[in-house]
């Protein structure tokens, strides 16, 4: 996929973690955040998220940046099991 697309998911997982995140500690936002990525978005979706966390230059929020490391972790699980 594009620079582009891959810029348009890292928005729109500011996007998501900006609303999920409100009133809650960091910790329990992120989680949420990780959640809505992996209950709603399709696995490519998820995957170029992951793999752009590698390229991404401070793009992602830090709210954002620790639910995409999050969804990365859950996803190794899944490959390694």
């Amino acid at each position: 996929m594009s620079a582009q697309n891959d810029t348009h998911l890292i928005h729109m997982t500011n996007q998501i973690a900006a609303n999920l995140g409100g009133g809650r500690d960091a910790e329990t936002a992120a989680a949420a955040t990780c959640r809505h990525l992996e209950t709603f978005w399709a696995r490519s979706m998820k995957h170029r998220l992951v793999a752009a966390l590698e390229h991404e230059d401070g793009e992602l929020s830090p709210l954002a940046r620790r639910a995409v490391i999050l969804l990365a972790e859950r996803v190794a699980k899944r490959h390694a099991g």
